[in-house]
């Protein structure tokens, strides 16, 4: 909002209104002498001007990222991305309810056309997070009034994919073919459950090499992470570990060339593409792990503890049922009844 002053200009009586706009002066007068009757046309001055001005969509991201996101974030890649994708409604004013949600369904019928239902979600989470943000005054106290917050009806389905028996097998045998730190990544991803995140941003000091564990807690910086844990070393990724650790070079485990590595996602890729292995990211390695422990009896309480989850319901939702003790009954009925020497009755 401009800082609007009454004054008199020099050598004259009659009052004005001065005020910056886009870095210069502006004034304009008020036609009378009178204090009072200036104060009050000041105050109609005002109103009418409210209505022209608005902070729009671009310097509301633009601020919600210096001042709320960047300061938490542990990358700012994707949300760089998103931002390049929201350009369209920059000039956008989200008080003006009819423009603003016009605007931003033609945006999502342009981004359907090129993107995913969830891709567009996401970005749809930052706009609105943002605008949120900046009507709080509290926090972005950008925003006088009431803006349009536009819907993001995306309903999210819980992705379930692991390895079975016959494909892990495949990835374990192929690994100490593969690069020190994809290698490295990879092993303890799928014998920890680790996240990626938290495997890129292993440093030496949390290898605690006498208790035989990897410390995954996140560092004290501030910045926003999901749960995390202790972990022991597997056999398996013990002696890439191992050399990995004697020879980082940065403080940090997974180096290539000398360098911390920030995101393995091509090589990781390009490795299950050779293996066959369709439809699987590198996070279904943590769901390949915690799959495994529920077909193996492990209970839901302890899955949920490693995979560091809130609670067990959150667990329950992705592998109660591959769990043995997921409906039991029905799944001893179904063998038995169909068993292969069974006689079909007519």
């Amino acid at each position: 909002m401009h800082n609007y002053q009454l004054k008199r200009r020099k050598g004259r009586d009659t009052w004005h209104i001065y005020w910056k706009q886009d870095g210069e002066s502006q004034w304009a007068s008020t036609g009378t002498s009178d204090e009072a009757f200036a104060t009050t046309f000041l105050e109609t001055f005002k109103r009418l001007q409210q209505t022209h001005e608005y902070v729009n969509v671009g310097e509301i991201l633009h601020q919600f990222t210096v001042r709320d996101y960047k300061p938490r974030a542990v990358s700012m890649s994707r949300h760089n991305s998103i931002l390049n994708q929201l350009e369209p409604l920059r000039d956008c004013n989200p008080l003006d309810h009819e423009s603003f949600e016009d605007a931003v369904y033609e945006w999502k019928q342009d981004r359907l056309a090129n993107v995913s239902e969830v891709t567009m979600a996401r970005e749809m989470a930052v706009l609105i997070a943002a605008i949120n943000w900046a009507a709080d005054r509290e926090r972005g106290r950008m925003i006088r009034g009431v803006p349009y917050i536009p819907k993001n009806r995306y309903q999210k389905v819980a992705r379930i994919r692991w390895l079975d028996t016959e494909e892990r097998t495949r990835l374990l045998q192929a690994l100490p073919q593969q690069p020190l730190h994809l290698r490295l990544a990879v092993g303890i991803a799928i014998s920890t459950a680790a996240r990626k995140s938290a495997i890129l941003e292993l440093q030496k000091h949390q290898i605690k090499w006498g208790e035989g564990q990897i410390d995954f807690h996140a560092p004290a910086d501030g910045r926003k992470r999901k749960a995390r844990r202790v972990c022991d070393i597997t056999g398996m990724v013990e002696p890439w570990l191992r050399k990995a650790f004697d020879a980082s070079q940065t403080g940090y485990i997974i180096e290539k060339n000398g360098r911390a590595v920030r995101d393995i996602h091509t090589e990781f890729k390009a490795m299950c593409n050779s293996l066959e292995l369709v439809n699987f990211r590198f996070h279904d390695l943590r769901s390949t792990w915690a799959a495994g422990a529920a077909l193996d009896g492990v209970p839901m309480e302890q899955i949920r503890d490693a995979l560091g989850h809130s609670t067990v319901k959150i667990t329950e939702q992705h592998y109660a049922q591959i769990h043995p003790d997921y409906r039991e009954k029905a799944r001893e009925y179904a063998k038995r009844t169909y068993a292969s020497d069974v006689t079909v009755m007519r």
